[in-house]
């Protein structure tokens, strides 16, 4: 008897069936039937292999215990058991297949397993290291043959896309592994009336996103230092505008260099890309941020482009050339001043808050995503600071915003007032905006 055909229906439950795969990532918005769907693959991979063991696992023993082997109990009827050892939480089937029940709190315990498959219920909680250490015991062989496949599944609901889970089933992809996702409409059959309603009301989009449609995004923490950028119609599908300058706004750094391009166009601040490295030199850098733009918008002529950049850029090293010496070597000679990082927030404020002929005076096309997340509360205030965090990761490319946003905003209001008291015989420079009568 095929008894996978007793799964729920949820959309995903049915691929998860037909595929090829050996190690599985079920990843669903709350309510989805993930647990379940993973509980009925195992049972069937239990009942197709007679006395071979499989282990059921979470963080911890009252979360196992109130949850997950509730739920499996739920999931195996009754006449495929055929004992529950409660005091060792070992469950037997009528084949002599076993679930052995196990809190993940201690990778030591697992080192001399030797198991068929196993489930770790919101794997999400636990370190990769304890997630390989269980790998490396699905090895089991009963009379020296083999089952008939190996399966191992973890299930969670999604969370910060740099952790290890998506890192390992969206990134590195290892061979035999699946990643499966739901949403929490998928089972709508089966949850309370007014159940998804009451949790749209409840939660932001960026939570709606994670919780509801199982999407892996970022976990923002702190105060964010753009709220106004929420409130926004700031993202845009916008290309540059040709024969008006593009400036490569930069920040330096070994470990996380920076680079994002933008347009100024009659106070309208237009962020059209961006780029961030890591642990890597600034000349192999700028030689990827050359390819990168020219994959973009084409080979542009030298002078459409102009720069800005961290003034510490110019700083003598003992390791030889400053950056700014670099960037002069392949033909950038950034604009570059001492500014305070609440001057760059105020300049990018403004424009966020400003409209123009019905257009913010600001957009950013939805390529940048490190930046739009950043926008969105990557780049926060930690309660009770002034500054922003330096988080290492969003803040490079804010950094480098915020070079170029200080000097065009500036450079915008010197020009407009330089019109305004051009008859007075006034001359405002503007880049440093020295005033000078004649």
């Amino acid at each position: 008897m095929d008894i996978r055909i007793k799964y729920d229906p949820v959309l995903w439950a049915s691929r998860m069936h037909t595929g090829t795969w050996t190690n599985a990532c079920l990843v669903g918005g709350l309510g989805s039937g993930k647990t379940t769907a993973a509980l009925r693959e195992l049972q069937a991979c239990a009942l197709e292999n007679p006395g071979f063991t499989y282990l059921i696992g979470r963080k911890t023993l009252p979360s196992l215990r109130d949850t997950t082997m509730k739920t499996f109990f739920d999931v195996v009827e009754d006449g495929f058991i055929k004992s529950h050892n409660k005091s060792q939480n070992i469950v037997t089937l009528v084949n002599n297949s076993e679930f052995i029940f196990r809190p993940l709190d201690d990778m030591e315990k697992f080192k001399s397993l030797e198991i068929a498959g196993f489930f770790i219920d919101e794997a999400n909680e636990v370190e990769e290291d304890l997630y390989m250490t269980l790998k490396s015991r699905v090895r089991q062989q009963v009379k020296e043959a083999p089952p008939t496949r190996y399966r191992t599944i973890i299930s969670l609901n999604p969370g910060e896309e740099t952790h290890w889970i998506p890192q390992l089933f969206l990134h590195r992809k290892p061979k035999g592994s699946e990643i499966f996702f739901s949403t929490t409409m998928d089972n709508m059959k089966n949850l309370p009336p007014n159940y998804v309603d009451d949790l749209m009301s409840m939660y932001s989009k960026d939570m709606q996103q994670r919780m509801l449609y199982g999407q892996f995004g970022r976990v923002h923490k702190g105060r964010p230092v753009f709220p106004q950028f929420q409130r926004g119609n700031f993202i845009r599908a916008i290309e540059p505008i040709a024969k008006e300058v593009i400036y490569r706004c930069f920040d330096f750094g070994f470990q996380n260099p920076a680079c994002v391009w933008v347009q100024f166009i009659d106070g309208q601040l237009r962020v059209l890309a961006e780029k961030l490295g890591k642990r890597i030199y600034l000349d192999d850098f700028l030689h990827e941020c050359f390819a990168y733009e020219a994959g973009l918008w084409g080979q542009w002529p030298k002078e459409w482009y102009k720069a800005f950049c961290d003034p510490r850029g110019s700083d003598e090293s003992d390791k030889g050339k400053s950056s700014v010496q670099i960037l002069n070597e392949h033909g950038i000679y950034p604009v570059h001043r001492r500014t305070f990082i609440e001057e760059g927030i105020k300049a990018i404020k403004g424009l966020l808050d400003g409209v123009n002929g019905g257009e913010p005076n600001f957009l950013i096309h939805d390529r940048c995503g490190i930046l739009v997340e950043a926008f969105r509360g990557g780049y926060a205030r930690a309660d009770g600071e002034n500054e922003p965090e330096k988080d290492g990761y969003y803040d490079h490319l804010m950094d480098a915003l915020r070079y170029g946003a200080i000097h065009l905003t500036r450079r915008h209001q010197f020009q407009h007032a330089r019109h305004v008291i051009d008859q007075q015989n006034v001359y405002i420079h503007p880049i440093t905006g020295r005033r000078q009568e004649f």
